[in-house]
């Protein structure tokens, strides 16, 4: 309607005049509703939401600076080593491992004196160690197939390659491929490129590939000991994030233990998808960030992470009104609720001193959960009612006391960085054999890192078992690796 028309309506008056009225401030309270999302959406950033920190948008010099000041007045601190820091140094190596000694005498003295090396010497000399890499020139071994002829029938007989020889890369060769390509996220290209300049063996990317995807075969039984154990784990955190396909969207699952982790691509983010990485009769407890897709676990067995949920508080004590307050006090009790537990692990308080700490904050949380939930901003209630609904799981760490469950779910998160990078340097994969050699080598790099085993020294060991026809060694800890 235009505004002349609006005029001589509202002069008119009458039904007319209060339908115009009606329906004008109908579509103001959209405008208002629309206004205040698309606000929403504007401030959203890893603090109140999901979103990674390299997503928030960048922060002008006059923002830096004051963010810098206020991060000084907190820690009042000096960077570097802080007074009374016990100081770092690399070992010096026992006398037998040196190569070469050089001895260094003083050439001029204060006063004048040239120092020919005939001098009396005083005390023992201070020693300084120097690194270096040899040049590196490969091994190369030769094997001479002898061809004989037969007594019986007369006919050639030529003899066959051992299974070591049947390669053309050895198997530390291999390890080092691997490690290149899945610990260190360099392209086929890249690691032909270090193959011929550093280690000096001719290689094509088409070679790199095929060593690649040989030790993938290679790691496919560790990967489904490292499966079977995380389903048997006591406690596992669990994460998903996009993966690409060839162009299309797919789905990587993580879940770790303390000390195992393994990683499944899948084409969906569903319960199904997660059935498949923990299987659906799953036991322990589950750290998750309240993703629906683990709802198929029984509510005792959840724990949600502590974090996550901080995120979306601050999402909602930044809106408007009651329910901003109510956000506001929300945000101050759960982030009471962390400093709780740290201070329980901290200092080793026994369980009932947790449980009175946590007594009232849990109250008080509940109390505020279900007045954001019959409050009348729809979307803070449609979020207290969602996170009244689970309120068990986030309180299982301290029902649980002696499962020793994490608050957040960082160790998940963590595991998801590396694969992550790989995903925006490389894009993806581009068959179904890379998705799965993706699964099998970022399962062993975080299992190993997890254990604080080198993952060279294992892969070494892994390409050496296959060389020999013998299975690789296990990842799995000594305790589980025994066990029926």
């Amino acid at each position: 309607m235009r505004r002349d028309e609006a005029e001589a309506v509202a002069v008119a008056g009458g039904e007319p005049a209060r339908e115009l009225v009606v329906s004008m401030f109908g579509e103001l309270a959209q405008m208002r509703a629309e206004i205040d999302e698309l606000k929403r959406r504007v401030a959203r950033d890893s603090r109140n939401s999901s979103m990674s920190p390299s997503s928030d948008p960048p922060k002008s010099r006059a923002e830096r600076r004051r963010l810098a000041r206020e991060a000084y007045k907190r820690s009042m601190r000096k960077t570097g080593g802080q007074p009374g820091h016990e100081g770092k140094g690399r070992e010096m190596v026992a006398r037998e491992r040196v190569d070469r000694r050089v001895v260094h005498f003083p050439e001029r003295c204060e006063c004048g004196h040239l120092f020919s090396g005939s001098e009396q010497r005083l005390g023992d000399p201070v020693l300084h160690q120097q690194y270096e890499l040899p040049p590196a020139r490969p091994l190369i071994f030769e094997h001479a197939r002898l061809r004989l002829a037969c007594p019986c029938c007369g006919r050639p007989v030529l003899a066959d390659l051992p299974g070591p020889a049947l390669s053309g890369y050895g198997p530390r060769l291999e390890a080092h491929i691997v490690m290149l390509a899945g610990v260190f996220r360099l392209s086929r290209e890249q690691v032909r490129q270090v193959v011929v300049e550093v280690f000096g063996i001719p290689a094509s990317t088409g070679a790199i590939d095929k060593v690649i995807m040989r030790v993938s075969r290679v790691l496919a039984d560790p990967w489904t000991e490292l499966k079977d154990a995380v389903r048997q784990a006591e406690a596992v955190h669990l994460d998903e994030t996009t993966w690409r396909l060839a162009g299309a969207t797919q789905w990587l699952w993580v879940a770790a233990s303390a000390l195992m982790a393994c990683y499944r691509i899948d084409p969906s983010r569903s319960q199904q998808a997660a059935k498949e990485l923990i299987g659906e009769d799953f036991g322990g407890f589950a750290i998750t960030d309240r993703y629906a897709g683990y709802h198929f676990l029984d509510i005792l067995q959840q724990q949600l992470c502590w974090c996550h949920c901080l995120r979306q508080l601050v999402a909602i004590s930044e809106r408007d009104g009651v329910s901003g307050r109510r956000g506001c006090q929300l945000v101050t009790a759960a982030r009471s609720v962390i400093c709780c537990h740290r201070e329980y692990l901290a200092q080793g308080h026994d369980e009932q001193w947790l449980a009175r700490r946590l007594g009232p904050l849990r109250e008080e949380i509940h109390t505020l959960l279900e007045q954001c939930a019959s409050g009348r901003d729809r979307r803070a209630a449609a979020f207290a009612a969602g996170l009244l609904a689970e309120e068990q799981a986030l309180w299982t760490f301290a029902d649980v006391p002696d499962a020793h469950l994490s608050l957040d779910n960082n160790c998940a998160e963590r595991a998801m960085r590396h694969p992550v990078l790989m995903r925006r340097l490389q894009g993806g994969t581009q068959s179904d054999r890379g998705s799965r050699w993706i699964e099998r080598i970022q399962s062993i790099r975080e299992t190993c890192r997890l254990q604080g085993r080198p993952v060279l020294d294992w892969l070494i060991d892994a390409t050496t078992a296959a060389h020999r026809g013998q299975p690789p060694p296990s990842l799995l800890p000594a305790p589980t690796a025994q066990s029926p």
